[in-house]
């Protein structure tokens, strides 16, 4: 049994660098690499299992899996999408800035994938139907997934992360984070409406706006309706879950297992095998790997070397937390960072009790970092190799295509957030 910094540090790095190259499973690399850390480093492995696995995160990622993937068999997203198209009018900039907020709306509440798998696929039959180029509307709606995710506790894994660890609430999500979110989509559309300008701005016959019907997404009534229901249901348990003092891995698991409980059992059996085990087994390895590093006090010396570079000062630590969150999960996973930074700023309060008595601040930040990150370049996040994977049959948009314009966004999202960041804090 080896208890010591160096050998949890190696473990870090070696599965930090294979899931840069992308040469294997990430689940596979995440719980070796989690599996080595209980056998070499920690005492009591079972101890260290249900100290450092975060299962609220875990329990919550499962619920809201299943019940996104009964709310997609009613249709209800599609239908969505069907809509946006009719409220343009023929207006394609109307269409433009439509589409993109129901993509940021719709990627507060589900994972941005999801929402790209939903939208891109309708967007490429309209830009197909009224002869536009495709390019700038898939690009601007994995751009407006990402932003829309960062709104929200559950809109994207590192704020689920966050939340968890912080004993944080969905509601001081939407009070803190969304509103510079949004600040973020309204410039940022603006810019990519400038860069687009020639697609942008023009206009398509009525009538062939006319012949996309919402109607026609709704594949089961009964569902659909239920769905929109439960929807509700779900964002006002969320709102209240602090008054209510319900954990958010209650309010999840209740979801998914209760719009189950509206399907038929073949239906039920094929839902469960949709739940992304590999996404559940990937954050419990990354979890003990982060949790050797703690337990070797590895994070205590990095959170000693951001509080000198806050030099006692809270706006500098807000700004330096912001901009290495942002421009770090431009190049690299947001979710294995931010599960470093996690412990890293809880330690901070201990270091200097006095200037960071209050960390709140400090979780936006990283929050509004790791989420709006994503969009620098075309690996950033999930969502755009997806977005860019269904566009490639009539496009290919290649690294350097996307990065002229996501790592613009990148850097216009971190100033923006920035300055609501010191303006309120």
């Amino acid at each position: 049994m080896f208890e010591n910094a160096t050998v949890s540090l190696l473990i870090f790095i070696i599965v930090y660098l294979f899931i840069i190259l992308e040469k294997h499973h990430r689940a596979v690399i995440t719980m070796l690499g989690g599996s080595a850390t209980l056998f070499l480093v920690f005492r009591d492995p079972l101890e260290a299992l249900v100290k450092y696995v975060d299962f609220n995160t875990v329990f919550l990622l499962i619920g809201m899996m299943l019940f996104v993937s009964v709310t997609k068999r009613s249709g209800l997203f599609h239908f969505l999408g069907l809509y946006s198209i009719r409220l343009s009018k023929g207006n394609v900039s109307s269409f433009f800035l439509s589409v993109n907020l129901f993509v940021a709306l719709l990627s507060s509440f589900l994972d941005n994938v999801t929402t790209i798998l939903v939208f891109v696929p309708v967007t490429l039959v309209v830009c197909d139907t009224v002869d536009l180029n495709p390019v700038p509307f898939v690009i601007s709606e994995i751009i407006s997934s990402n932003i829309g995710g960062t709104a929200t506790m559950i809109g994207d894994p590192p704020n689920i992360m966050i939340a968890s660890a912080a004993k944080l609430h969905f509601s001081d999500f939407v009070v803190n984070v969304a509103p510079a979110a949004f600040l973020t989509l309204i410039v940022t559309l603006f810019f990519l409406s400038l860069v687009y300008k020639k697609e942008v701005f023009k206009r398509v016959p009525i009538e062939i706006v006319k012949g996309f019907d919402p109607r026609r997404a709704i594949v089961n009534k009964k569902l659909f309706y239920l769905s929109i229901t439960l929807v509700f249901v779900v964002l006002v348990l969320f709102s209240l879950q602090k008054i209510l003092g319900l954990e958010s891995f209650e309010v999840a698991l209740f979801a998914g297992f209760f719009s189950l409980a509206f399907l038929e059992k073949k239906e039920i059996e094929s839902v469960l095998k949709e739940i992304e085990w590999g996404v559940i087994f990937f954050f419990i390895g990354l979890f003990l790997v982060v949790g050797g590093l703690e337990e070797t006090g590895v994070l205590e010396k990095i959170s000693q070397f951001v509080s000198r570079m806050s030099g006692g000062n809270t706006e500098r630590a807000l700004i330096s937390i912001l901009g290495v969150s942002g421009l770090s999960s431009a190049f690299v996973d947001n979710i294995p960072f931010t599960a470093t930074m996690i412990p890293v700023i809880k330690k901070l309060t201990i270091l200097e009790p006095e200037i960071f008595s209050d960390l709140r601040p400090l979780w936006w930040a990283l929050s509004l970092g790791a989420c709006l990150g994503g969009n620098g370049t075309l690996v950033g996040a999930s969502a755009n190799i997806v977005g860019v994977s269904l566009l490639s049959d009539r496009k290919h948009v290649t690294f350097w295509e996307y990065f002229k314009v996501g790592f613009p966004v990148l850097l216009i999202s971190l100033l923006v957030s920035g300055i609501y960041l010191i303006v309120r804090y």
